[in-house]
Parts: structure tokens; C-alpha cells; sequence
């Protein structure tokens, strides 16, 4: 663009110099031979001089014309420029003078300040237009970068104006000089982004609470107790944990339908909010299950007073849909210190005694004992079992395929781990996960995953399968304690496996934090080529921050939110954010838990790329994998045998010291 400037401003320039050069010429080679003839007779009544220096001055001026005339374009060109960008462009760009005062703003600046034209803002200043607080800090940090010339770059501000409107934007604002480099004002410019930031509060509050009652979930409960045994520990005061679950809950889903089911968690919601103070906590777990975190009580009487309130409260009957409802509900208390001195310990503690709650008869309430838990016996011989499991191989993987939504390919798999215990038989994993964290086993366990995984994944392709992009759970243990970047490399070398097929899944719910350890991580195991996704997207705290900041290559959908997209058009608007928040940031998505036709279908039409869920195929051993894949099924909703030997290639577990996540 700069040489076609130059090559339209050459020859105006040249004509003005040349007009300018010829004048001087003509009078420094005419001038003194004209004085020889001073006293020579004169053309038409003018000596030879007056008329030499007439046509010198006419040259020149001829050339200033010119130039003057060639500044008045150019500076024509520049304004018509400014005039046509401040005219067009969607945002509000503005100039202001040493003391704020605007002296132009875009056609869209005034579009939103409600001014017919942008002239009216002339000489008007924030004060004028919006709230004297956000007016005071504009002011504020215009005369800092007066004083400083300083750039103030792409800051989130909250705009607030007289009538109580608020909206956010991202502005960016300059010191405005003159040609000499002088400081005369501040030009800016500010992009609307209130729609953006709505949307990180529904997704946050989303991810903070339980769709259909809207109370919170788990994650914000353990946060809750966290901050309320802090604060009893501080002024040594007692918290009480009522763990309550709705007796035969699951009858009224049987005999009336989810729809019932659903107005009366509803409802006992309500009438469990309507029982307690507002400094107290009601969330809701999932299913019928509901936790009450009463914050500065005295004494068991005390507790036992707002127990029997519940329960009367619940026993009231509830008219739903031409339904009398009665309910009632079995409750388990916990209490810090006497308890447990974490949130985990005080819901563990709570749940045991909700199950001796309903041992005893049902509709009443239980107190938390060392002697009646046997949860608590089930649990420590779990952890001694697990010291064992590994030297006795009782671990071993199963794998769920990763599908394809338009053509029902199975893409890649996800390796989960499964413990075969010689009494119980196959232990789930939400069962014996968080112990072998506990136990600090899980970076070992998590290396034997991983180290099976890989060479499964590579058998099959020597048997020649398709290659399939492989996804294993890491867990925060394992992330942060077991040198994860070697361990990976390590792996990848040794199994032969090509790290772009290798993608590690983070489980927001494990709180990821965003320090520079966790970036550096992240980016030396993007180094080495593999891929990193973000698993049970919307369950955790700072979902949009682990986007901004984090090199992920895919997010995966909660089945939390799957399970209500029929009936709950908050948790369809949810899904619906996820996979449009993919798209614009260039992420993969995947579903996860999709086990109904009308999950897949709502999925397909929503352009979700890929799922995984038991509509297609529940997770199996490697040798009915093996099979599924050498049976060729595509599309969902085949029945095609799975059994047989598809060649596994699974190792001896670790020793005693192993663990690890999957």
C-alpha cells in the first residue's frame, strides 16, 4: 500500500519543484543580462526586469498551488478514512482531550450512549453518560496514562449507567499525541462482551449447582463445609453434616414416572430450604439424596430439633400432577470435630449413619458412631485388600470405544481400570479410586495403566485393526507427584506407540490449579506430542480459565448433563454452550454416558462430533474388544457378538507399592 502512495504523490511533487526550480533558474540566468540593458527601451511600457521577475513569481506560485493543493488531498484522504472507519465500526472508539472530554466517537459509540449522532458527544464527558462510580474510575485512568503515557490494554470493565443498567467490555486506551509527540488527550476503543461474560455465569453456576432443584452440588458443598470447618477451627464451634435420602423414592419413578419423580425432589427441596436458616447449607448429591451443612449448633438436642423438623416437613403431603405424595426420608448426622475434621470424612461419617438410619426402620434419624460404621470396616479392609491387589494382579483393564456421531466408527477407546477382587468380585472404581489415592498408590497403579494401555493398543494394530487414538485418565496424584512428562516419554519409547495417538484426560474435578507448574507441564507432555483433554466438562470451578489457559486439544461433556437434557431445557442450553464454546475455540468435544436414542439424536442434530456411552457399548475386557472390533459394527443400537479372543495384551500388575489413575 506504502509504494502506491508513492508512486500517485510523484509527479504533483515534481511539477511543484520543477515550477519552483525553473522560476530560480530563469531569474539567477536572465536577471543580469537584462540589468546590461537597464537602460534599453522597454517592451509595451515595462522594463525586461519587471517582466523577468513577474514570470519568476508566477513560477513559484505556481509550484506552492500545487503543494498546497497536494496536502489538501492527502489531508482529505485521511479524514474521509477516519470518517468511514469511525462511521462502520461495530465497536465504540473514541477521542478525549487533557481533561476527558470527547472530542469524536464512533457511530456505534453513539448508537450505545443514546445520541441520534456522534457529534452531541462533543465535549461531553463520562460523567454525562454513565454512573458517577464507573465515570470517576474512567477519569481516574485516563489522566494515570496522561501522566505516565502508559497503554492501558485489553482490561475487563463493568460499564454501569444512571438507570442501573449494567454490561461489561474490553477496553484498550492510548495516549492521543500530536505530530510532535506530545501527549493531548487518550483514543480508545471498547469491544462489547457482556453476552460472553452471562455466558461464563450460567456455565459457572451451571457447574456449581444441581440442574433440576437448583441447590448446590457437590463441588460447591465441599467448598461450603471446607470454609465452615476453617472458620470452626478458629473459634472452636461444632458443624453438623444431615446426610438424607427419601424412602422408596424409587417407586414413585416406577409407578408415576420421572416427571413426578422430578416435581417432588423439586418440592422437597423447597420445603428443605423453608427448614433451615440462611447462613445454613442445603445441596443435593444426585438421585434422592440431599446433604444439610448446619454451621454453628450447640449441642445433639440442637441437632435432633432440626432433624425432626425435616422430617415433619417432608410428611406433609405434596399435590403433584393429581398425585398426593407422601414422603419420608432416613437422615445421618455427622459432627466436627467428634467426627472428622474434613468435608470428606463428615459425608463419609453422615452416609454410614443414613444406611443405620435405614436399617433401623426408615423415617428417622441416626447419629454417627465409630462402633455402628461399617462402612467405615468395609473401607479399611479395602485399603488392606489394596496393598495386596497389585502383587496378586487382581487390576486389569477394560476399554470403552470412542465413536464417531455420523458414521458410528469407533475412533479411539478410553482404557478404565477394573479391580476382580477374589470375594467381592468386580469392585467399581468409584469404590477403591479415592483410596489408592489416599493410600498414595495411584502414581504406580497409574504407570501400569498407562505402560498396558499402550501396548493393547498396539497389538491390536499389529493384528491389523485400524489405529485408534487411545484416551487414560490421569489423576492429580499422578500429575503432580509422579514426574508424569518422564513417565509418558518413557512409556511411548519403550511400547512403540505414536504419541499423537495418545491422549491423557484431566478430570476437572480434581482440582487442577493454574499455577505455572501445572502450564509447564502441560506444555513439556505437549512437547512430546501427545494430546490432552479435559474430562467431566462443567463439574469443577474454573472451567473457562482451564480453556484460556491451558493447551487442551478436547473437552468431554459430563454425563450429568446428558442424563437431563430431555426433561431440563437448562441442562439441553448447557450441552448446547459446550459444543459452541468447542467450536469457537477450536476444540474437540465429546460426549459422555450417552445411553438413549434420544440423547444420541439430540447430539447428532447439535453436531457433536463424537460420543461414548453404553447406547453403543458398555466398557470391555480386551479380548471382547478385540471382537467387537473385528466384527466391523457401525451405527448404534447393534446387537453383534463381542465375545471371543481379540488378542490381549495386558502385563503383570506392579508390585504392592503400585497405583495409579485410569
Amino acid at each position: 500500500m506504502k509504494r502506491q502512495q508513492q508512486t500517485h504523490e510523484v509527479p504533483g511533487l515534481v511539477i511543484a519543484l520543477s515550477s519552483m526550480l525553473l522560476g530560480i533558474m530563469v531569474a539567477a540566468r536572465f536577471l543580469p543580462s537584462l540589468q546590461a540593458h537597464w537602460g534599453q527601451s522597454y517592451v509595451f511600457g515595462a522594463s525586461p526586469l519587471t517582466i523577468a521577475a513577474i514570470g519568476v513569481v508566477t513560477f513559484i506560485v505556481i509550484g506552492l498551488n500545487i503543494l498546497r493543493s497536494l496536502v489538501d488531498r492527502q489531508s482529505r484522504m485521511d479524514r474521509d478514512l477516519l470518517n468511514a472507519f469511525l462511521e462502520h465500526i461495530p465497536d465504540t472508539v473514541f477521542f478525549k482531550d487533557l481533561d476527558s472530554r470527547f472530542l469524536r466517537i464512533s457511530r456505534a459509540g453513539a448508537d450505545r450512549f443514546g445520541l441520534d449522532d456522534p457529534e452531541l458527544a462533543v465535549n461531553k464527558t463520562d460523567a454525562d453518560i454513565f454512573s458517577a462510580e464507573h465515570a470517576g474510575q474512567a477519569l481516574t485512568d485516563e489522566k494515570e496514562i496522561i501522566r505516565t503515557g502508559l497503554p492501558v490494554i485489553g482490561i475487563e470493565e463493568k460499564e454501569t449507567w444512571p438507570d442501573g443498567r449494567e454490561n461489561w467490555v474490553l477496553t484498550t486506551k492510548v495516549p492521543l499525541k500530536d505530530r510532535h509527540g506530545q501527549i493531548i488527550g487518550t483514543m480508545g476503543i471498547a469491544h462489547d462482551i457482556t453476552d460472553r461474560k452471562q455466558a461464563e455465569v450460567q456455565i459457572r453456576y451451571m457447574a456449581l449447582h444441581d440442574v433440576l432443584t437448583g441447590l448446590p452440588n457437590r463441588a460447591l458443598l465441599q467448598d461450603r463445609l471446607s470454609q465452615a470447618i476453617a472458620l470452626a477451627r478458629r473459634h472452636r464451634q461444632k458443624i453438623a453434616v444431615l446426610m438424607l435420602d427419601l424412602d422408596h423414592f424409587k417407586n414413585v419413578n416406577d409407578s408415576l414416572g420421572h416427571s413426578v419423580g422430578d416435581r417432588l425432589l423439586e418440592a422437597v427441596s423447597k420445603r428443605l430450604q423453608a427448614c433451615l436458616r440462611t447462613s445454613d447449607t442445603v445441596a443435593r448429591l444426585g438421585g434422592d439424596e440431599f446433604v444439610i451443612a448446619l454451621s454453628e449448633v450447640t449441642d445433639n438436642q440442637n441437632i435432633q430439633q432440626v432433624a425432626h423438623k425435616v422430617l415433619t416437613a417432608l410428611a406433609e403431603p405434596i399435590q403433584i400432577e393429581g398425585h398426593e405424595l407422601t414422603t419420608r426420608a432416613s437422615i445421618g448426622i455427622s459432627q466436627y470435630p467428634a467426627d472428622g475434621e474434613t468435608s470428606e470424612a463428615l459425608l463419609q461419617g453422615a452416609d454410614a449413619a443414613m444406611y443405620e438410619a435405614k436399617k433401623s426402620g426408615r423415617g428417622t434419624c441416626c447419629f454417627f458412631t465409630r462402633e455402628l460404621s461399617e462402612a467405615t470396616r468395609h473401607k479399611q479392609k479395602l485399603e488392606n485388600d489394596l496393598h495386596q491387589a497389585c502383587a496378586r494382579s487382581e487390576f486389569v483393564l477394560h476399554y470403552q470405544p470412542l465413536v464417531t456421531t455420523d458414521s458410528g466408527r469407533i475412533a479411539g477407546v478410553e482404557a478404565l481400570l477394573r479391580w476382580h477382587h477374589p470375594e467381592q468380585g468386580l469392585i467399581a472404581p468409584n469404590q477403591f479410586i479415592s483410596l489408592l489415592e489416599e493410600l498414595g498408590l495411584m502414581s504406580d497403579v497409574g504407570r501400569w495403566v498407562l505402560r498396558t494401555a499402550c501396548l493393547q493398543i498396539v497389538a491390536w494394530e499389529k493384528q491389523g485393526f485400524p489405529p485408534l487414538r487411545l484416551a487414560v485418565n490421569v489423576s492429580a496424584q499422578q500429575f503432580y507427584r509422579g514426574d508424569i512428562v518422564k513417565t509418558v516419554d518413557q512409556i511411548l519409547c519403550e511400547t512403540g506407540l505414536d504419541p499423537e495417538r495418545l491422549e491423557l484426560e484431566l478430570t476437572e474435578s480434581l482440582t487442577l490449579d493454574d499455577s505455572d507448574t501445572t502450564l509447564k507441564i502441560m506444555r513439556e507432555l505437549k512437547r512430546i506430542g501427545i494430546r490432552l483433554s479435559l474430562d467431566d466438562f462443567g463439574t469443577g470451578w474454573s472451567s473457562l480459565s482451564y480453556l484460556r489457559k491451558f493447551p487442551l486439544d478436547r473437552i468431554k461433556i459430563d454425563r450429568s448433563f446428558l442424563r437431563d437434557i430431555a426433561s431440563q431445557p437448562a441442562a439441553e442450553a448447557v450441552v448446547r454452550t459446550v459444543l459452541n464454546l468447542g467450536r469457537n475455540l477450536g476444540l474437540a468435544c465429546t460426549a459422555e454416558g450417552v445411553e438413549t436414542s434420544q440423547q444420541f439424536d439430540y447430539l447428532k442434530k447439535q453436531k457433536c462430533p463424537e460420543i461414548q456411552g453404553f447406547l453403543y457399548s458398555p466398557a470391555l475386557p480386551a479380548a471382547d474388544f478385540g471382537a467387537l472390533l473385528r466384527s466391523g459394527k457401525s451405527g448404534f443400537g447393534d446387537d453383534s457378538e463381542t465375545s471371543g479372543n481379540g488378542g490381549s495384551a495386558v502385563e503383570p500388575c506392579p508390585s504392592t507399592r503400585s497405583a495409579g489413575m485410569s
